[in-house]
């Protein structure tokens, strides 16, 4: 795992339980998780918040692993046609 130098946490992050790895514009932050847990087979590694309050909602939060950001980075692949993903690379990934 690469280590990554950490940034300060937003005061609306309630998850003071991960290593805070990155504070976008203090609306989004990702973090690393203690020790990962267990999650549909898998191992969730680390964590991303955003702050949806402005739009009426509460902090969103989601526990994430490896395979899950694979499957995240080929998304934003089609929205900014970078390619950044593997999956990308592929003729036809598996969805």
């Amino acid at each position: 795992m690469t280590t990554v130098k950490a940034t300060y946490r937003p005061r609306w992050c309630p998850h003071k339980d991960c290593r805070i790895l990155r504070n976008m514009m203090n609306m989004a932050c990702g973090g690393q998780l203690q020790k990962p847990e267990e999650h549909g087979g898998a191992l969730n590694t680390h964590r991303f918040c955003m702050d949806t309050r402005e739009t009426g909602h509460g902090i969103f939060a989601l526990q994430v692993n490896a395979t899950d950001l694979d499957w995240l980075r080929w998304i934003f692949d089609a929205l900014d046609g970078k390619k950044t993903s593997w999956l990308s690379k592929k003729s036809n990934p598996s969805q």
